[in-house]
C-alpha cells in the first residue's frame, strides 16, 4: 500500500471520538504525563545519588549511561512480547517493580550496585514505553488526527519539565531519599492507573487476520509510509540530541551567555515542540497540503542548523531554537500518524521507533562531540545538514518529480 493511499484513508475517518474513546484518551494523557515525570526525575534523582557517593566522572557517566543502554537492548523483545502478551499486566507488573527499585536505591552500597539496578529499570521502563506506544498507535484511528502528537507531547512535557521541577522540589525540601521514595510512590500510582487505562490486547489480534498486515523487516519496509517515516525519525533523534546537549555550550562559549539563561535555548526548543504536538495535530494533518507542511518542516529544521553553524548572535539561536522545534514537532506529527494508519504489526514498529530513537539520539550526541572537538562546535551542525538535504532530495524532490510526471 502506498503513501497516498494511506493518507486518503486517514482523511476519511472522522475526528470527533466517541465517549469511550474520550475516557481512553483523558486517562492515557494522565498516564503519559505521569509517566514522562517519573522519567525526567529519575534522572534528577541518578546523577544526584552518583554524586552523593563520591563517584568519579567515568562512574557517573556509567550510572547515567545504564538506564539508556537497557532500554536500548531491551526495546525489541519488549515488542515481540506486547505482541502476544496483555499491556495491561505486563504494565502493572513492570511499574510495580520499579516501584520496589526506587525504594531500594538509595540505600545500595557501592556505585556497581546502582549501574545494575539502573540497568534493570531501564529494561522495565523499555516495555513500559513499547506498551504504550503500541496502544496509542492502535487506537490512533478511532482518537483523531487533530490528537497524534498527544502521546509525544505530553511524554515530552512530563520529561523535560515536570519531571526535573518535582524532582529539584522533592529534593530541595525532603532530601534525596525521601525523593527516591516519592518516585517509588509515583510508580505504584502508574501501576493503578494502567491497569485501568490500559487494554488487555494490544491490538494484533484484531489485525492477525488480514493479508496486509506487515510484521517482518522484508514486509515493513516494502511500504513507502514505513521506510519514511523510519528514516525521518532517526535523522529527527539524531539532530535533536546533538542540539539539545550542545546548544548550552553554544550559548555559554559563542555568546557568553551565564549558565542558568543558556538554558533558555533549550526551553524554547522543547516548548515549540510540544505546542505543535499538542495544538497544531488538526491544521497540519488535516490539511491537504500535508505533505508540503512535512517538507517545509524538514527545511525549517535544515534553516536552524543554519543558523547555528553561521550566525552567532543571540536573536539567531533563539529564531533557530523556534524553527527546530516547529520542524521536529511537524516531523513527529506526520509520522505518528501515517504508521497509525499504515497495515503493520504496532508492536514491532513501536519497538523498532523507540530503538531508533534511542541509538539514534545516543549516537548523535557522541558523533558530535567527537567532531566539535576537531572541526569546531559550530560547524558540526553545518555538517548535520548533509544527510537533511540528502534526505530531502530523496524524498521530496523525487515525490515532487513523480507527480509531475503522472500529471503530465
Amino acid at each position: 500500500m502506498n503513501a497516498p493511499v494511506i493518507e486518503a484513508r486517514a482523511s476519511a475517518v472522522p475526528d470527533a471520538p466517541s465517549a469511550e474513546v474520550r475516557r481512553f484518551l483523558i486517562g492515557f494523557v494522565g498516564l503519559t504525563l505521569l509517566s514522562g515525570m517519573t522519567i525526567g526525575m529519575n534522572k534528577v534523582l541518578s546523577t544526584l545519588l552518583g554524586i552523593h557517593l563520591g563517584v568519579s566522572n567515568l562512574q557517573l557517566a556509567v550510572i547515567s549511561s545504564a538506564e539508556t543502554f537497557a532500554m536500548a537492548l531491551g526495546t525489541i523483545p519488549a515488542g515481540y512480547i506486547l505482541a502476544r502478551g496483555n499491556p495491561k499486566y505486563l504494565y502493572a507488573a513492570v511499574s510495580l517493580t520499579l516501584s520496589l527499585a526506587f525504594c531500594a536505591l538509595p540505600w545500595l552500597p557501592g556505585w556497581q550496585w546502582v549501574a545494575l539496578l539502573m540497568f534493570l529499570v531501564g529494561l522495565c521502563i523499555s516495555l513500559r514505553i513499547v506498551a504504550m506506544s503500541t496502544v496509542f498507535l492502535v487506537r490512533l484511528p478511532e482518537i483523531g488526527q487533530s490528537r497524534a502528537g498527544w502521546y509525544k507531547g505530553t511524554l515530552t512535557l512530563g520529561m523535560q519539565f515536570a519531571g526535573p521541577l518535582t524532582g529539584n522540589y522533592a529534593i530541595a525540601n525532603m532530601g534525596l531519599k525521601a525523593g527516591f521514595l516519592v518516585s517509588a510512590g509515583m510508580f505504584a500510582l502508574l501501576a493503578v492507573l494502567g491497569w485501568h487505562v490500559l487494554p488487555e490486547t494490544s491490538g494484533r489480534k484484531q489485525v492477525a487476520s488480514s493479508s496486509s498486515q506487515a510484521a517482518s523487516w522484508r514486509a515493513l519496509w516494502r511500504l513507502p509510509a514505513v521506510r519514511t517515516t523510519y528514516l525521518f525519525e532517526i535523522l529527527a533523534s539524531f539532530t535533536a540530541s546533538s542540539v539539545g546537549v550542545f546548544s548550552l555550550l553554544l550559548a555559554m562559549r559563542v555568546l557568553q551567555w551565564p549558565h542558568q539563561h543558556a538554558v533558555w535555548l533549550m526551553a524554547v526548543q522543547g516548548l515549540s515542540f510540544v505546542v505543535v504536538l499538542l495544538f497544531l495535530g488538526k491544521p497540519v494533518l488535516g490539511s491537504p497540503q500535508r505533505e508540503r507542511i512535512y517538507g517545509g518542516a524538514h527545511l525549517a529544521i535544515m534553516l536552524a542548523l543554519l543558523l547555528l553553524g553561521t550566525l552567532p548572535n543571540t536573536v539567531a539561536y533563539l529564531f533557530a531554537s523556534v524553527l527546530l522545534g516547529l520542524g521536529l514537532g511537524v516531523n513527529a506529527l506526520v509520522n505518528t500518524d501515517r504508521i497509525g494508519r499504515a497495515p503493520v504489526d504496532k508492536a514491532r514498529v513501536s519497538s523498532h521507533l523507540t530503538l531508533f530513537g534511542m541509538v539514534g539520539g545516543t549516537s548523535g550526541a557522541l558523533a558530535a562531540g567527537k567532531l566539535a572537538d576537531s572541526i569546531g562546535l559550530q560547524q558540526v551542525f553545518l555538517v548535520w545538514l548533509l544527510p537533511w538535504l540528502a534526505a530531502w532530495g530523496f524524498y521530496h524532490l523525487r515525490r515532487a518529480t513523480h507527480k509531475g510526471e503522472i500529471s503530465a
